[in-house]
């Protein structure tokens, strides 16, 4: 495996890792996502990011930072309370082969708020709760793997991590669901 750096992992361990090992769920039946008539932006050409999403118009990304196997976006928009809606879009190489064991030592450097990771395939989990860091708040934390080159081996983690008062939460659902669609592997 590649050195921490090289793959941009978090400097210190999470405060609050999620709950292993993930526990099957699905995807959210029911859960949001732009509708074509809703006013959105595409993000694409992010370097680093194989990818293009769609966000909320007034939405942006910015570089948070890069290394020669990771990629660090935050993207959203202020929120009328001076906090953020949004939060960290990382990718990463997850080098050959991407084994569970792999998998499963990446997801446990990411901060998930001690939630159960769900499972909804084989390479994604997820999580969301009501309360961040003990207030009220919307989190979500989805964290997936594909191929950045289609019928190849599995060798990129995505990781998701936004936040958002409760009243504006399906915002960041709805980029969660674009993201998905962009680099879902079946």
């Amino acid at each position: 495996m590649a050195p921490s750096a090289d793959l941009g992992l978090p400097s210190t361990p999470p405060r609050r890792p999620g709950v292993e090992p993930p526990v099957g769920g699905g995807w959210p039946a029911g859960a949001p996502t732009f509708a074509g008539t809703e006013p959105t932006r595409e993000i694409t050409g992010l370097a680093g990011v194989d990818f293009s999403f769609r966000v909320p118009t007034g939405w942006s990304c910015t570089e948070a930072g890069r290394t020669s196997g990771s990629a660090h976006y935050r993207c959203g928009v202020p929120a009328a309370d001076g906090s953020i809606i949004g939060g960290d879009l990382v990718v990463r190489q997850c080098p050959r082969l991407c084994t569970d064991e792999r998998r499963t030592a990446l997801r446990r450097q990411e901060e998930a708020w001690g939630l159960q990771w769900i499972r909804s395939g084989e390479f994604t989990t997820w999580a969301e709760t009501a309360r961040v860091d003990g207030a009220p708040r919307y989190g979500l934390v989805y964290l997936s793997y594909w191929r950045s080159v289609p019928e190849d081996a599995i060798d990129r983690q995505l990781v998701l991590r936004m936040t958002a008062p409760l009243d504006r939460a399906d915002e960041v659902r709805k980029v969660a669901a674009s993201v998905r669609e962009a680099t879902f592997t079946i």
